[in-house]
């Protein structure tokens, strides 16, 4: 990418970022992560999510697009959460599922791209990776942690206590370990800013 285009886009993008932002429409929890990143000079961000647990209803698995998100949660829960979203199901299965965080960056060049990817990989983010050298040049900032469970069917919720406190405590590791995998990054990514 030409470095004219790469700074028009990046000042597009970061204005498109602004308003999101003060229209609640960014994950509190990461965006001191994306201002880090967005004030180097080599990379700016396209997406973000800080990491979610989702209680999710899918008529049938793959159709995103028709999927009801019945509860959505930026933070630790327990078992009464996840009962008092599944009375709001209907039709379809449900699925209980934990995201790690996930950062897509515009690099301005190769090199860039490289030294990204290796810092990631270096904090926990294990399956960072290159996503596209098309247009531009995107790194995906991932990591490994997740939890994917179907927990019912059709506004029938089939677990027992035991093994829903089981998938929540497994959820709440997910967020626990993202929440400081997060902070080892924007450690380190201030720590590049800085030398």
């Amino acid at each position: 990418m030409k470095n004219r285009d790469f700074l028009e886009n990046k000042k597009r993008i970061l204005q498109k970022l602004e308003n999101a932002k003060n229209n609640g429409e960014v994950d509190s929890g990461i965006i001191p992560v994306l201002d880090l990143i967005n004030s180097m000079d080599d990379y700016y961000t396209s997406s973000s999510c800080f990491g979610r647990i989702v209680l999710m209803e899918i008529p049938v698995i793959g159709d995103k697009k028709n999927a009801r998100w019945l509860g959505k949660w930026h933070h630790k829960i327990n078992s009464g959460d996840v009962l008092s979203a599944a009375k709001d199901a209907k039709r379809g299965q449900l699925w209980l599922l934990a995201q790690c965080p996930i950062i897509h960056v515009v690099c301005k060049d190769v090199e860039s791209a490289d030294k990204l990817l290796k810092l990631s990989v270096s904090c926990g983010f294990k399956h960072s990776g290159l996503k596209s050298f098309d247009r531009n040049i995107i790194v995906e900032v991932l990591s490994t942690e997740r939890l994917d469970a179907p927990v019912g069917r059709d506004g029938r919720f089939f677990c027992d206590d035991e093994y829903l406190g089981l998938l929540v405590d497994v959820a709440n590791d997910v967020v626990s370990k993202s929440s400081e995998k997060l902070s080892r990054f924007k450690d380190s990514l201030d720590k590049l800013l800085n030398n």
